[in-house]
């Protein structure tokens, strides 16, 4: 019997089942749990069960309550012990005693600084909570004290796993994990000064202040007293601009990044090339070290070295270990050294719109992030030396492995690096491997079936591992008739090398039960670089449950790596053989699971925009989402830009690879449109403009060949505004144009409207302000005869901003006053409404009405914040910091100042 006390109190059978419990015997239950093992006295219980007014025959009736208690518990009543004067539950398995040593194990691992373990140990222990300790039981003061007690511990250890989460670099799941909890315990500072960190790391400068203001606010309130020392030290560093990474943990002074990925634990051979890395680390420091493969042989466990010595070397890089998979050999494409560069630079808290955007520049800083630290670099399969000439530092105090099946030697001869060759693991060296994941006893059982399988194996550990899963998933299999398996599929020794190794994938695949080969057949279809949960259910067109047993089959048969809880990875081999089993499928059936995955992007970036913006309405979709599509469903919009930042890249290669195959050119239409706002909003312009400009051929052809036409203005439109967005004029300007003359063309009103809204924002960068009101007044006319009255609001909002800019600061108030009604009335809470509320204020401060603007600036920066629109935002706190300081209030101007720097550093 298990007993549950952290929710409510339950006595659970073995098969999961729930005793049913009167109120008074839950209570009787819930006692002697309180007293952990301790003897309650009879008297006690009578007192506590009849809360103070026990009936005269109170002893009679907990001694019956004992009994029916002892019946309730079954096996286990001897665990119900008379002791004295009373009784005790003893060595009962209660859920509050794993919770208490799950918590105390994960503090002995925080303070051992093995963060990794102390946040899963955490996170174990929190999970056993089902809601209130002690709940459905009758009033009792023990109880009481006792739930007060665990649900205290319980914040503490949600505050301990955010520490170490922190430490981990994983600010954004700290962010999703506080909000709730915060709400709930208002007054705790340490819950306040975690979130502000965690905010303050995944970016969201804007937010983390606007946390302070609310902290600061409650406890002026609430207590009369403004917050600790350490949260107005924080405070006071976010408003300086500087470094999020630095941000205080109670657990490291830093935060670094920690991105290794998990590795075998049956690591074997290679000792001779371990003790070389261990020696090239010692005698000099800042070296690059390249990892290839004799005859540039695949699946010959480079990165496995790699990241074996990475892990055991980790203390050594105290400020920090990244990881970048450069698909060097990928069949989709490699990453570029720029965008190397920059995934690097994020690990550092660099945000994509904070970093340069060439090489030279990118380089530099990240030979500025990394002077004075020890920081360990695994680049993973590089193509060529160019790929990774930027990225290596040289910096005293950082080491960089590079693996590719290439020597690299220009990389050896120009930037002094150690070359290291790779082999074949010897005989010893192969029996090893094998005995850490099968076992010493089953290889002696059958030492002639292990000699066999290490030779048709060729040593190669990437098949060795394959065969080994297979042997360890059939306990029971004899090797020997496993051994006449590998031999009918004529692995007979290491010859082309490459069709050995399909030879093996081959036979381990129709080891697989039949829908597991049949999910990985389709996984080849997908451009990668990382695989989630959803993505293969849509795939497949199964339940997300489904999937996920399937991929967990994948997984131990080792033709699957799951490099973060629901994200899966293949080797390249992997992914180009799977492929090639793709092209067995049907055409039909190959075409549907494409357009069942791209349907999955296309919808769950709908979902996800529609959380974060719930009154934009351009997202229709022309023909419903095809049946089997797992679509992602996020809560709040951190969760929103949580999922544009893991899966922009799958989505550039889904994006690339439709338009390669002609494949549902409309869907690609709905997925940059509903990315469009989000992205724009995030300064994420570059990104934009790469997957608009990347779909336009595609939605042409379509076009050429009698397709919608609209879908080619939205991609001119999302181009023309990215274009904007960076400086770009001309492009924006040529892409605004096309999409003006096909939504006038088409009588499309909404599209029309859209993009006369873009030139105008054009324009008036330019400095047209006259020519942007123009755009501005034509764009509010086709909205409202379109029926679009949010927009014709919001566009003549913009008409009185262009106006005022041109200096008709009267009519530019008319405007805007009249859209800000026209907003609130059609459409209450509209996230663009601060944008409108700053033009006033704006207006006012031109006209002389200094503290009047200081108002509507306040309420803008509120609004604008709670949007997360960041232009917008840093542009209201700038003028704020003119009005408070013309009013006087310097301070008060200094830090709205600074908040405005730091957004619009971060912007770019």
């Amino acid at each position: 019997m298990r007993v549950r006390v952290l929710g409510a109190v339950e006595l659970i059978c073995d098969d999961g089942t729930v005793q049913k419990l009167s109120r008074t015997r839950r209570t009787l239950l819930a006692l002697l749990v309180a007293a952990r093992g301790a003897p309650v006295s009879s008297d006690l219980l009578v007192e506590e069960l009849w809360r103070g007014s026990p009936p005269a025959t109170g002893v009679n009736l907990l001694h019956q309550r004992i009994r029916d208690l002892r019946r309730a518990l079954g096996d286990d009543r001897r665990r119900l012990e008379r002791r004295a004067n009373g009784y005790a539950l003893v060595g009962a398995d209660v859920d509050q005693v794993r919770f208490e040593e799950l918590v105390e194990r994960g503090r002995a691992a925080a303070e051992a600084g093995d963060q990794e373990r102390a946040s899963l140990l955490f996170d174990a222990a929190l999970v056993l909570w089902t809601g209130s300790a002690y709940g459905g039981v009758g009033e009792s003061q023990m109880i009481a004290t006792e739930a007060a007690r665990l649900d205290e511990l319980r914040v503490v250890a949600v505050e301990s796993r955010a520490a170490a989460d922190l430490a981990l670099g994983r600010p954004a799941a700290v962010v999703g994990d506080l909000g709730p909890v915060v709400q709930d315990n208002p007054l705790r500072e340490r819950l306040w000064l975690l979130l502000m960190t965690a905010l303050w790391q995944s970016g969201r400068t804007a937010e983390a202040l606007d946390a302070y203001q609310r902290l600061f606010r409650l406890l002026r309130d609430e207590l009369g007293v403004e917050p600790s020392k350490d949260v107005r030290d924080l405070h006071l560093r976010i408003l300086d601009g500087d470094d999020p990474e630095l941000a205080p943990t109670r657990t490291r002074e830093q935060i670094v990044p920690r991105q290794l990925p998990p590795v075998v634990a049956a690591f074997a051979g290679r000792e001779h090339h371990l003790s070389m890395l261990d020696e090239l680390v010692a005698e000099d420091e800042g070296r690059a070290v390249v990892i290839s493969a004799i005859a540039g042989t695949a699946g010959i466990g480079k990165t496995t070295l790699a990241l074996y010595w990475a892990h055991r070397s980790a203390p050594r890089f105290p400020d920090g270990q990244v990881f970048v998979n450069l698909r060097g050999f990928d069949p989709c494409d490699a990453l570029d050294p720029l965008d190397a560069l920059g995934v690097v630079l994020e690990a550092f808290a660099v945000e994509r719109s904070r970093q340069p955007q060439d090489i030279d520049g990118r380089a530099g800083l990240l030979r500025s992030k990394l002077a004075g630290k020890r920081v360990l670099l695994v680049l993973d399969n590089a193509r060529d030396s160019e790929q990774v000439r930027s990225l290596v530092p040289g910096s005293p105090g950082c080491v960089t492995l590079v693996t590719s099946r290439n020597r690299l030697s220009g990389l050896v001869a120009e930037a002094g690096a150690r070359p290291m060759e790779l082999g074949l693991l010897d005989d010893a060296e192969a029996y090893e491997l094998l005995a850490g994941r099968l076992g010493a006893e089953r290889l002696l059982a059958e030492p002639e079936a292990v000699e066999r399988i290490i030779e048709l194996c060729a040593s190669l550990p990437l098949t060795l591992s394959v065969v080994a899963a297979r042997a360890a998933t059939r306990p029971a299999y004899a090797l020997a008739d496993l051994a006449d398996e590998l031999g009918e599929s004529r692995l007979d020794g290491f010859g082309s090398g490459r069709g050995d190794l399909r030879a093996t994938f081959s036979w381990s695949v129709r080891h697989l039960s039949d829908p597991a080969a049949r999910l990985f057949r389709l996984i080849g279809l997908h451009p990668g670089p990382t695989l989630s949960v959803l993505a293969a259910a849509s795939l497949a067109g199964i339940s997300r449950v489904r999937a996920r047993r399937l991929l967990d089959e994948l997984t131990e048969a080792n033709l699957l790596t799951e490099v973060a809880p629901g994200r899966f990875v293949l080797h390249d081999l992997l992914r180009e053989y799977a492929a090639d089993l793709a092209t067995t499928e049907p055409d039909s059936v190959r075409e549907e699971a494409q357009l069942r995955m791209i349907d999955h992007y296309v919808f769950s970036a709908r979902s996800v925009h529609s959380a974060y913006d719930p009154h934009q309405s351009h997202l229709d979709a022309t023909e419903p989402m095809r049946e089997g599509v797992a679509v992602e469903i996020v809560g709040d919009s951190g969760e929103a830009l949580a999922w544009i930042a893991t899966q922009l890249p799958v989505i550039s290669r889904v994006i690339d690879t439709a338009v390669a195959q002609g494949l549902a050119p409309d869907r690609i239409v709905l997925l940059v449109g509903a990315l469009e706002r989000l992205l724009d909003l995030q300064g994420r312009w570059i990104e934009l403009a790469a997957l608009a400009e990347a779909a336009l051929p595609g939605v042409r052809r379509s076009v050429s060949q009698g397709g919608d036409p609209a879908g080619l203005g939205v991609m001119h439109r999302a181009a023309g505004a990215a274009c904007g967005r960076l400086g770009r004029v001309q492009d924006a300007l040529d892409h605004l144009g096309r999409a003006l003359g096909l939504a006038t063309e088409s009588g499309d009103l909404v599209a029309e409207g859209k993009t006369l809204h873009r030139l105008a924002t054009v324009a008036t960068a330019s400095g047209d302000h006259a020519g942007a009101a123009a755009y501005a007044a034509r764009a509010a006319d086709v909205f409202a005869r379109g029926g679009d009255l949010i927009r014709a609001a919001w566009t003549t909002g913009r008409l009185g901003l262009y106006e005022a800019l041109d200096g008709s600061y009267e009519s530019g108030l008319r405007h805007c006053e009249a859209a800000l009604a026209e907003l609130r009335r059609v459409a209450p809470g509209y996230r663009s409404e601060g944008n409108v509320v700053a033009t006033i204020g704006w207006i006012h401060q031109q006209l002389g009405a200094v503290d009047e603007a200081a108002g509507h600036f306040e309420e803008a920066v509120t609004k604008l914040r709670a949007a997360g629109d960041l232009p917008g935002l840093a542009d209201a706190l700038g003028h704020l910091a003119e009005t408070r300081a013309a009013l006087g209030k310097h301070e008060d101007a200094r830090c709205a100042r600074v908040e405005c720097d730091a957004i619009l550093a971060q912007l770019g």
